[in-house]
């Protein structure tokens, strides 16, 4: 069983179809590499993160283009 935690801007889920895209983009590759029955028994959670609360570089990224 594959467990997959993804995170992205919070903005992104203001796309209504963004959720459903990518879980099933996920799974699918999930399946494509495991197999069908590992792309069946895959769990997705998807988190929505602040940029003020995400840093790269030692950079919030919420700044970075400020």
């Amino acid at each position: 069983m594959a467990h997959i935690e993804a995170s992205f801007f919070i903005r992104r889920f203001e796309d209504d179809t963004f959720n459903e895209k990518m879980i099933t983009a996920l799974t699918q590759a999930v399946s494509s590499v495991l197999g069908e029955d590992a792309g069946k028994d895959t769990t997705i959670i998807l988190h929505g993160i602040d940029p003020a609360r995400w840093g790269h570089g030692g950079n919030q990224l919420s700044k970075r283009n400020a």
